[in-house]
């Protein structure tokens, strides 16, 4: 039996530098709104959901 990756996280969205790393493409907002405006503009266009990790962190998640 194979394993089927049924989640992927395609990005990090941050207002603090110092809170992440890894090896999802990282993003770096000034500010919760502009934290937001990202998050929602790359769940279009990356046909993927944005979630909520933390005040000041969110992911993208690709849900297969």
């Amino acid at each position: 039996m194979g394993m089927a990756l049924e989640k992927t996280i395609l990005a990090v969205i941050t207002t603090n530098r110092e809170l992440v790393s890894g090896g999802a493409p990282i993003f770096f907002a000034a500010n919760n709104e502009e934290m937001q405006q990202i998050s929602f503009t790359l769940e279009k266009i990356l046909d993927a959901m944005a979630h909520t990790l933390t005040d000041g962190i969110m992911i993208i998640v690709k849900h297969f």
